[in-house]
Parts: structure tokens; C-alpha cells; sequence
């Protein structure tokens, strides 16, 4: 939440008032594009920010395939794969003398566990980069658009500037 602290240094001088995100209720200054919380960082205005309408768009699997991929791409997955396979080893091997050992050399076991989380993290893998390529894809579209209002924009402006131009020309030249 805002702060006195917070609302006195988003004040403008302009006097534009601070835009108060919806979503959290902080303060944030009157130009400000983003939520300056950096838990909520949720897009300020009348728009819908992009991560936002994707989000909204996406399909129970592919948030599940993103929460996985997530986690699969942080030092904590070798971690535990690390710890799971040397328990395993240590097990299998009778370093381990008081568990019974249940996959013997060559651990076949262990090779149809790891063959089948293969196929699910790649699947999961796929999924998320299928994902990422539709954002893109939206996020190319969307600077196109802007590049196209923007440069109707301009044009105007200067199609503006040139009749001003014109039009002071002839009254210069009237004088």
C-alpha cells in the first residue's frame, strides 16, 4: 500500500494527479506506464497490457507447462536430480545397506523413469515455447499497429505544418 512517504514523491508539480493502480492501490506518479509495486507491476490506463490479455487467454495446460518449465530452468531441479539419483545409486549399489535394493544393474528402473519424464518435460518444453511464439506474434502485431498510428500521426502533422506554411506564405506574400 502507499505510503505518506510515497504519495508526497509521486506528486506532480505539473499538476497531474497520481494514477492509483487498480489492481494493488499503490501510488504511482502521473506518467508512470507500469505499477511501480514490484509484486504487482500490473499496466496503468484504460488498456489491457499484453502479458495481462495472454494471461487471461491462456488454457489450464499451458499454465501448468509454464509453471513446470519454470521450475525445470532453476538450479533446485539438479538439485533434487542430483540427490534422487545418488540416493538411488547409493540404494541400488548396497552402499546403503539398510534399504533393500528393487532395481538391479542396469537399472532399468531408473531408465523407464527417466525416459518417461523425458517425454513429459520436452512435451512441457514445447508447449511453453509454442506459447512464447503466439506472444510474439501479438507483440509484433501490436508494434505494427502503433507504427502505423504513429506514422499517420505524423503525416498529418505535417500535412498540417505545410498547409500553416503555405497559408502564412500567402499571407506574407499579400502584405
Amino acid at each position: 500500500m502507499a505510503t505518506a512517504k510515497n504519495t508526497e514523491q509521486t506528486s506532480a508539480p505539473s499538476g497531474r494527479q497520481p494514477i492509483i493502480c487498480p489492481e494493488c492501490g499503490g501510488v504511482n506518479p502521473p506518467n508512470a506506464v507500469f505499477c511501480a509495486n514490484h509484486e504487482c507491476h500490473k499496466a496503468l490506463g484504460e488498456f489491457k497490457y499484453v502479458e495481462e490479455e495472454l494471461l487471461a487467454e491462456s488454457r489450464w495446460h499451458e499454465t501448468l507447462a509454464q509453471r513446470v518449465t519454470d521450475f525445470i530452468g532453476r538450479p533446485q531441479f539438479i538439485a533434487i536430480h542430483a540427490f534422487v539419483f545418488v540416493a538411488w545409486l547409493a540404494i541400488n549399489t548396497g552402499l546403503l545397506a539398510f534399504f533393500a535394493r528393487f532395481d538391479e544393474y542396469p537399472f532399468g528402473l531408473l531408465a523407464f523413469i527417466l525416459t518417461v519424464e523425458a517425454i513429459f518435460l520436452t512435451s512441457f518444453i514445447l508447449i511453453t515455447n509454442n506459447r512464447q511464439s503466439a506472444h510474439a506474434q501479438k507483440r509484433a502485431e501490436l508494434d505494427y499497429e502503433v507504427s502505423v498510428r504513429t506514422y499517420r500521426a505524423i503525416e498529418e502533422m505535417r500535412n498540417s505544418m505545410t498547409n500553416l506554411a503555405s497559408r502564412l506564405q500567402a499571407l506574407e506574400n499579400g502584405k
